[in-house]
C-alpha cells in the first residue's frame, strides 16, 4: 500500500486520529496548506511476509536516503501513545539489503508483531533548521497553551530523547502572537489541524527547512485528554480575568517607583528569598499566606535594613501572579545596596544589576553570587574591575568597596552587632513557645501569638542570621577561588560545621526514641505545608536506625603559611578581624542560621497543628485547610466572626483560585509584560555541591524504604527533607534551590554529591533516567541508562 493522488479527495469525515500513525499521515498527504507531509509507503506485517520485494521497490522511488518508521497497532491508541518504544531507523541507504534489514529491525522491535502492524518509509529530510515536538495543550493541566520544543541543530532524535542542550522550549498562550517566525508557522499548523480534527488535544512532530514546515507525526495528546472536563462559563471568565489582571499588573509595576532605585523591575521565583525553593511554584493558599506573613511582607526588609542595607520597608517582596509567588527583583536589589551609598550611585548600581540579569536570565537563581555585590569578599577587586568595564568610575568603585567593607566588618567584629542580638532572640523564642503552648489560651489566641512571636523572635532574627550565613559562604567561597585555601580545605571546613542535620544524625545513634521525637518531632518535609506529616507523626519513617555517614574527609586545619596569607589579605582590605576570628564567624554564622530555622519552624509547625485542630472541630480536614488564608484566621482573634463561617469562606475561595491557577503558566523569570503570554523556558545552569563523583540508580519514590544507595529527586531544597541523609543516599537532585540553600549546605556538610536547582528541563530529563553519574568536579551529569 502506498500514497496516491486519490488521497486529496478524502472528506473531513474520513480523517481520524484513531487510525495508525502511517494512515493518519497518509490521509493528510497533499491536503495541508500550512505544512507538507513527506511522501510515504506503508504496508502491514502480513503484506511484508507475503512479498517484501514489491514494498522495497516502491520505497526505492522515494529518495536516495530514507527513514524507516514504526507504525505498530499499539502506538497512538486511545489508551497509550507508546511514544519512542519502537524502533525507527534514520539515514537508511536506498539499497535492497539496507532496506530489508531496516524493515525487519522495526518489525522485530514490536516483539510479537501482529499481521496488521505496519511499517512506513519516507524520504529522509536532511539538515532541517528546526525539528521538534509540540502540544496544543499544556499536558499537566490541559491549559490553553502551545508547548513547543525544538532543536536548532537539525538532529531529528534530540528532542524526543532529550539528548541535546540546543533544545528550545516554549510556552505560548493560545491568544498570544509570538515574534519568532518559526513559532508562528507551528501555530498555524495547529490551527489548520484544528479545522480537520476538531478540539482534540494534539501532539505533533514537525521539521522546518528553509521556512517550509513538514508534519512528521500527529496523534492525540493523551495526558490532556484524560484531564479534559467541561468548565463552567464562570470559571472561564475568572480565568480570562486573571490573565488580564496579570498583564495589567506587570505593566503597572514595570514603571518607576518614587521610593525605589531602578528604572524597571523584573520578577523571579528564585532570587533572594526564593519562594520556589521554600513553598513551590504553585503553593496552596495557606503555605503562601504564611510565608508572606512570616517573612516576605515586612520582616525581610526590616532586618536587611538592620544589617546596614538600604531601607525598603513597607515594600512587599512577593507579588502573586496566577497563583505563583514572584520576587519583586527591583525591591530585592535595592535591599542589597549599603545604606551609606549616595542616591545617584545606588540608582546606577541597581540599574546595572537589573540590566545584567535581563541580559543573562540563566543567572536568576544565582543573583547573590553572580550579579549583586552585597558584602566584602576576597574576589571583590575583580568584581569592581568588571564594574569599571560597564561604565563605573574609579571613584564610584572605591565608594562601593568602602561601603561593603564597613558593612561586612561591622557584622563580623562588632560584639554588640545585630548578628549577636539575633542569636539571643532565637533563644528567647524557645522560652516564649513553651509559655504560649502551655497556657490556657484558646486555639485562636494561641495561633495569633505563636505567629506574632515567630515574626518578632523567629523569622526576624532568622532573616539576619540568613544574611550572615550568606556573607559567611561568600567569604569562604572567595577564599577558595582566590587560592587562599584549597578545595579540600573548603570541603573539610563545611564538613566540620555542626548543624541541625548533623546533630540529628548524631542523636539518632545515642538518644532514646522518645527524646529524639521530642527534640526533632516538629520538623516537616514541607515546612509551611499543613498536609506534610511531622516527624513525630511518622517517626518510623523519618528516624532511621542506620549508622549515617562516616567521616570520609580530612579534619579541617590550615597551615601557618595559609593563615598568614589570609591575615595579609584581610589587612590589605582594611578589615579589622584576623583569620581565626573570620573562621569563627563563618562557622558560627552557618550554624546559627540553621539553628534559627530549626527553632522558628517549631512555632510554625505548632501553629499548623492548632489550625488543624481548630478546623477539625468544625468539620474541615487538613487537605481543606491547606486552602485557607492565614490572615483570615488571624482576624478571628480580634473579631467576633464565626470560625466555621470564616474557614468555610476562605477555603472555598482558596480552592477556586488554586484550581484556576493550575492552568496558568508563567516563566521562572519575567523580564517584560509579554512574558505572561509567551516565553522560552530558561536553560538553567545547575549548582553542583561537593567535589564528589558517584554513579547510582535514580529514586523518585520518596519513601524511607527506597532511598538508600540511590540518587534521590525532590523538587525543592527544603530542609524538612533532612531525614534523607540518615538513609545513606548516594546523591541528591532538586529542581529548585541555590548554592546557599539549606539542602546545599547539608549536602556539603555530609559530603553528599548533589545538584541543587537543576531547573525544570534538566530535572525532568534526569528524573526519567534509570541510572545517573553525577560528576560534581566536572559539573556534569551523565545518563548511564
Amino acid at each position: 500500500m502506498s500514497y496516491s493522488d486519490n488521497i486529496v479527495t478524502l472528506s473531513r469525515s474520513e480523517l481520524s486520529l484513531a487510525s495508525s500513525k502511517a494512515e493518519v499521515l497518509n490521509s493528510l498527504y497533499g491536503r495541508l496548506k500550512s505544512a507538507s507531509v513527506l511522501p510515504l509507503n506503508f504496508f502491514t506485517f502480513a503484506e511484508w511476509k507475503r512479498g517484501g520485494d514489491k514494498h522495497i521497490h516502491a520505497a526505492k522511488q522515494l529518495g536516495a536516503e530514507l527513514i524507516v518508521r514504526s507504525s505498530c497497532l499499539n502506538e497512538d491508541t486511545d489508551c497509550s501513545s507508546q511514544a519512542g518504544k519502537y524502533t525507527s531507523l534514520l539515514h537508511v541507504k536506498n539499497t535492497t539489503e539496507a532496506l530489508s534489514h531496516a524493515i525487519s529491525k522495526v518489525f522485530e522491535s514490536y516483539g510479537d508483531a501482529q499481521n496488521d502492524d505496519q511499517v512506513f518509509i519516507q524520504p529522509m529530510l536532511d539538515t532541517p533548521d528546526f525539528v521538534g515536538v509540540a502540544f496544543n495543550r499544556e499536558p499537566n493541566s490541559n491549559g490553553n497553551y502551545y508547548v513547543i520544543s525544538a532543536d536548532t541543530t537539525g538532529d531529528t532524535q534530540s528532542v524526543t530523547s532529550g539528548a541535546d542542550s540546543t533544545i528550545q522550549n516554549w510556552f505560548i498562550r493560545h491568544d498570544a502572537k509570538p515574534e519568532e517566525k518559526w513559532l508562528v508557522q507551528v501555530i498555524a499548523l495547529f490551527e489548520e489541524l484544528h479545522t480537520l480534527f476538531g478540539t482534540c488535544p494534539l501532539d505533533i512532530e514537525f521539521a522546518i527547512k528553509k521556512n517550509k514546515v513538514f508534519l512528521l507525526q500527529v496523534r492525540p495528546l493523551l495526558l490532556a485528554l484524560k484531564q479534559e472536563s467541561q468548565e463552567s462559563k464562570s470559571n472561564t471568565k475568572q480565568y480570562e480575568l486573571e490573565l488580564s489582571c496579570i498583564e495589567k499588573k506587570l505593566k503597572r509595576m514595570s514603571t518607576r517607583h518614587p521610593y525605589l532605585c531602578g528604572e524597571q523591575t523584573l520578577f523571579g521565583v528564585m532570587p533572594d528569598w526564593n519562594p520556589a525553593e521554600i513553598i513551590g511554584v504553585k503553593p496552596k493558599p495557606l503555605a503562601l499566606s504564611l510565608y508572606k506573613e512570616l517573612v516576605t511582607d515586612r520582616v525581610w526588609a526590616q532586618q536587611r535594613f538592620n544589617y546596614g542595607y538600604r531601607n525598603v520597608y513597607n515594600h512587599p517582596l512577593l507579588l502573586v501572579l496566577g497563583g505563583t509567588p514572584f520576587v519583586d527583583i527591583r525591591a530585592s536589589f535595592n535591599s542589597f545596596i549599603p545604606n551609606t551609598l549616595a542616591e545617584p550611585l545606588a540608582e546606577k548600581l541597581v540599574n546595572h544589576y537589573l540590566n545584567t540579569l535581563k541580559a543573562s536570565p540563566h543567572l536568576h537563581d544565582k543573583v547573590e553570587f553572580s550579579i549583586v555585590l552585597s558584602c566584602f569578599n576576597f574576589g571583590l577587586k575583580g568584581q569592581l574591575d568588571e564594574l569599571k568595564q560597564c561604565g563605573f568610575s574609579q571613584s564610584e568603585c572605591n565608594e562601593i568597596q568602602r561601603a561593603l567593607i564597613v558593612l561586612t566588618d561591622n557584622v563580623i567584629t562588632d560584639k554588640n552587632s545585630v548578628f549577636h542580638q539575633d542569636i539571643k532572640k532565637i533563644d528567647e523564642l524557645e522560652k516564649r513557645q513553651d509559655q504560649i503552648i502551655q497556657s490556657d489560651l484558646n486555639k485562636i489566641d494561641k495561633i495569633y501569638w505563636l505567629i506574632e512571636d515567630c515574626k518578632n523572635y523567629g523569622t526576624l532574627p532568622f532573616a539576619g542570621l540568613a544574611r550572615a550565613g550568606f556573607i559567611a559562604i561568600q567569604l569562604l567561597k572567595s577564599m577558595c577561588e582566590s587560592k587562599l585555601i584549597t578545595q579540600c580545605d573548603y570541603d573539610s571546613f563545611l564538613h566540620s560545621v555542626k548543624t541541625v542535620s548533623s546533630a540529628l544524625l548524631d542523636d539518632s545513634k545515642t538518644m532514646q526514641r522518645d527524646l529524639l521525637i521530642k527534640k526533632y518531632g516538629h520538623l516537616r518535609p514541607g515546612t509551611y505545608d499543613i498536609t506534610s506529616k511531622r516527624y513525630d507523626e511518622e517517626p518510623g519513617s523519618y528516624f532511621s536506625t542506620t549508622k549515617g555517614f562516616s567521616d570520609k574527609l580530612n579534619k579541617f586545619a590550615l597551615s601557618l603559611e595559609q593563615l598568614n596569607n589570609i591575615n595579609e589579605a584581610l589587612s590589605r582590605s582594611n578589615l579589622s578581624c584576623d583569620a581565626v576570628t573570620l573562621f569563627n564567624f563563618i562557622k558560627n554564622a552557618i550554624e546559627a542560621r540553621e539553628y534559627g530555622k530549626f527553632v522558628f519552624s517549631r512555632s510554625l509547625s505548632q501553629t499548623l497543628v492548632l489550625i488543624e485542630q481548630l478546623g477539625s472541630q468544625v468539620g474541615f480536614s487538613r487537605d481543606d485547610l491547606a486552602f485557607a488564608d492565614i490572615k483570615e484566621i488571624l482576624r478571628l482573634q480580634s473579631t467576633s466572626h464565626s470560625a466555621t463561617a470564616t474557614l468555610a469562606s476562605t477555603i472555598t475561595l482558596g480552592k477556586e483560585y488554586y484550581e484556576m491557577c493550575q492552568k496558568i503558566k508563567l516563566p521562572a523569570l519575567i523580564r517584560r509584560p509579554s512574558d505572561a503570554q509567551f516565553y522560552q523556558v530558561l536553560a538553567e545552569e545547575p549548582n553542583f555541591v561537593t567535589s564528589g563523583c558517584i554513579t547510582a540508580p535514580v529514586c523518585t519514590n520518596i519513601d524511607p524504604n527506597s532511598v538508600a544507595g540511590k540518587i534521590v529527586f525532590i523538587e525543592a531544597a527544603d530542609p524538612g527533607f533532612d531525614w534523607l541523609f540518615s538513609y545513606e543516599i548516594a546523591g541528591l537532585v532538586t529542581q529548585f534551590g541555590g548554592l546557599n540553600s539549606h539542602m546545599a549546605i547539608r549536602a556539603q556538610e555530609l559530603n553528599v554529591p548533589a545538584v541543587i536547582g537543576a531547573g525544570e528541563w534538566w530535572f525532568k530529563k534526569w528524573k526519567n533516567a534509570e541510572m545517573l553519574k553525577i560528576d560534581c568536579q566536572c559539573q556534569k551529569v551523565h545518563i548511564i541508562s
